[in-house]
C-alpha cells in the first residue's frame, strides 16, 4: 500500500473511486468538477485506488484563537478493496503527514463512529438544525434594509464573517473555495442557486444571509420552506436578521437553519417558538499533543498543573506521561521524563477523551464516567474543570 496525492490526470480515476465508495458512481465526472485536485489522498494498492479520501486545511476558532485544522470532508474505499484495512491507513498516513506539516488537530464529520474512534477521532462538537414558522418571526426594524447581492459578489459576506467567526466556538477560518463552492451546493427539492442577503444598518453592513428556496409537502397551503445556507451578524443584531424573513410569514413558511445550543432565539423570541429538528455530531482528532494543547486560550482564571499518560498507537509521537500547565490565559503540554514527582499522581487519558475535553464538548465529570479519562486525585480534576470549561463547540458547516 502507497499513501500520497495525486496528479491533475489521476483526478477522474480516484473521484470514480470516491464515489462508487459512496454508492454513486454516475456522478464521478460531475464531482470531479468541484473538487481541487490538491485536496485528493488516495490509498494506492497494486496500481488501483482502493481508497480515497479529501481533505482541507482551515483553522478553527476555539475561545477567539484560530489554531491550525484539517477537515476530512470525504472518505471512501472502492467496493472492490473493502474490509482490507485500506481506509484506516489511508488515515494514517494523512495523520503523518499532518503531523509533519505542524497541523495538530483534525475534523469530520462521520458516517460510522466506530471506525473513525478506530482512528483516535472523537465526538467533540455539534451540528444542530434549528425551525421557526414565520408567523413567529419579528417584523423588519425600519432602521434596517436588506439587498439583494449578485450571485458572484460574496465579498462583503466574507469580510463580515472575518469579524463574527471568533466569536463562535468551534467555527471555521473559511478560505474562498469555501464559500464558492461548499456553502452553494441546493438540495434536490430547492432551486438551483441560492439568494444573498445583506442586512445593512445606518453605518453600512451588519449582517447576511444565503438562502434556499424549497418545497416543504407537509406545510400547508403553499408547501415552501426557507433554508438558511449560512447567515452570520455582528452583535446586536440578531432580530434584524429574523425580521429580514417575516416577509414570508403571510404564506405561512417555515425557516430552517444552524445555531449554537442554545441557540440565542431562544431568549429572544417572546414564546418557546423554535425548534430543534436535528442534530449531528463531528469528531475531532489530536494530531499532536503539544501542538494542540499549546495553540488554543483558556480562561483567565484557571490555573494548575496536571499529570496524564497517553497511549496512541496509531500516532505513536503522542503516547507517554504528559504533564499539563495552566496559567494566565495560556497552557503548556510538556513530556515528563521518568516518573512524576512524589507530589503528583499521573492519571491517565485516551487520546478519544482528550479530543472531546480539548473542544470543551464533554468535562472531565462525564468523560470519567465514559471511562476516557482518569485524573487520579481530586485536585487535578479542579483544574481541568476551569480550564476546559467554554461554550458547547458548534460548526454552522455540514462537510
Amino acid at each position: 500500500m502507497a499513501y500520497r496525492s495525486i496528479a491533475e490526470e489521476e483526478k477522474v480515476a480516484a473521484m470514480s473511486a470516491l464515489s462508487l465508495g459512496f454508492g454513486i458512481p454516475a456522478k464521478a465526472r460531475e464531482l470531479s468538477k468541484r473538487v481541487d485536485t490538491e485536496q485528493l489522498r488516495v490509498v494506492e494498492v497494486d496500481g488501483q485506488f482502493a481508497s480515497v479520501l479529501r481533505l482541507s486545511r482551515m483553522p478553527q476558532y476555539w475561545l477567539g484563537r484560530a489554531v491550525p485544522s484539517g477537515q476530512v470532508l470525504s472518505l471512501a474505499t472502492s467496493l472492490e478493496h473493502r474490509a482490507a484495512g485500506h481506509g484506516l491507513a489511508l488515515l494514517e498516513g494523512m495523520l503523518a503527514e499532518l503531523h509533519e506539516a505542524g497541523i495538530p488537530t483534525v475534523t469530520l464529520q462521520p458516517s460510522t463512529a466506530r471506525f473513525y474512534r478506530k482512528a483516535g477521532f472523537e465526538f467533540a462538537g455539534a451540528w444542530n438544525l434549528y425551525e421557526v414558522k414565520c408567523e413567529h418571526l419579528p417584523a423588519l426594524d425600519g432602521a434596517y434594509q436588506a439587498r439583494r447581492l449578485p450571485a458572484d459578489d460574496l465579498d462583503p459576506i466574507m469580510k463580515l464573517y472575518e469579524q463574527i467567526a471568533p466569536g463562535r466556538h468551534g467555527a471555521f477560518a473559511r478560505q474562498e473555495w469555501w464559500w464558492r463552492a461548499a456553502l452553494r451546493r441546493p438540495h434536490p427539492s430547492e432551486d438551483a442557486e441560492p439568494v444573498s442577503l445583506l442586512l445593512e444598518g445606518s453605518d453600512g453592513p451588519v449582517g447576511w444571509a444565503m438562502l434556499a428556496f424549497g418545497s416543504d409537502p407537509g406545510n400547508q397551503p403553499f408547501g415552501l420552506r426557507v433554508r438558511i445556507q449560512d447567515w452570520g451578524w455582528l452583535p446586536g443584531h440578531d432580530l434584524a436578521a429574523l425580521g429580514a424573513l417575516a416577509g414570508y410569514r403571510t404564506m405561512d413558511s417555515v425557516v430552517n437553519w444552524s445555531g449554537p445550543d442554545p441557540d440565542p432565539f431562544l431568549f429572544l423570541l417572546p414564546n418557546e417558538s423554535i425548534r430543534l429538528t436535528r442534530r449531528r455530531y463531528w469528531m475531532l482528532r489530536l494530531v499532536d499533543l503539544p501542538g494542540a494543547f499549546g495553540a488554543r486560550p483558556y480562561p483567565p482564571g484557571a490555573a494548575g498543573r496536571v499529570v496524564l499518560r497517553v497511549s496512541d498507537p496509531l500516532c505513536p509521537w503522542n503516547s507517554g506521561t504528559w504533564a499539563l500547565e495552566i496559567a494566565d490565559g495560556q497552557g503548556r503540554l510538556e513530556r515528563v521524563s521518568g516518573a512524576p514527582a512524589r507530589s503528583e499522581t499521573a492519571g491517565t487519558a485516551s487520546i478519544q477523551g482528550l479530543a472531546a475535553l480539548f473542544t470543551g464538548f464533554a468535562g472531565p465529570d462525564e468523560l470519567a464516567r465514559a471511562g476516557l479519562l482518569d485524573a487520579a486525585d481530586p485536585a487535578a480534576l479542579e483544574v481541568l474543570r476551569a480550564a476546559f470549561a467554554s461554550p458547547k463547540p458548534f460548526t454552522a458547516e455540514l462537510y
